[in-house]
């Protein structure tokens, strides 16, 4: 077999190999956010209506994050709330564009999200609730658990460079296989 080929099938396992590695761990992350998390897509709340949204914590170590995304038209006016196991509010916001935001638990058990629509306008949203695991104590971002999705891009873009290199081998070794070759004549 040609060197050429040979480049070629090994940029292809690379590539393969990378793009393995960053699928499975990228399922693990998004695996572990949906089923420590509550997510609502386009939940509607009626005009002053109110919707709930309640979530596990089981580690205190991590802050409660929650997202909240309009995808309503017009000029919303909602208002989140959020209580503790024990009923306490920990945290109550009016707002009118996108809300986010990260609370230090204390307790370990059921927070409940309240969010109130607070004109006569339907309106409606997307909600994240619950712990991120990229989000750690002190709100620090944990780049760890993208190390796998990182490894994963590095070993494709190496592929990728690999496939190239290896292209250009066959090529080049075609034109010269091309020029020495013998010709005969009768």
């Amino acid at each position: 077999m040609q060197r050429g080929y040979i480049i070629l099938i090994t940029g292809a396992a690379f590539l393969i190999t990378g793009i393995f590695v960053s699928a499975i761990w990228t399922s693990s992350l998004v695996g572990t956010i949906t089923h420590q998390n509550t997510i609502l897509n386009v939940v509607s709340i009626n005009p002053l209506g109110a919707v709930n949204a309640i979530t596990q914590i089981s580690d205190i170590n991590h802050p409660l994050s929650l997202v909240i995304h309009l995808e309503s038209n017009g000029n919303p006016s909602l208002r989140e709330t959020v209580r503790d196991p024990n009923g306490q509010i920990i945290s109550a916001n009016e707002f009118s564009n996108q809300f986010l935001t990260r609370l230090k638990t204390d307790v370990v058990g059921k927070y409940i999200l309240t969010i109130n629509n607070l004109r006569n306008n339907p309106v409606s949203v997307g909600i994240l609730f619950g712990n991120l695991p990229f989000v750690g104590q002190n709100n620090q971002f944990n780049v760890n658990l993208f190390s796998g999705i990182v490894v994963g891009g590095i070993i494709i873009i190496f592929g990728i460079i690999v496939l190239i290199i290896g292209l250009m081998v066959v090529i080049l070794d075609r034109r010269r296989g091309a020029r020495t070759k013998p010709t005969t004549t009768t």
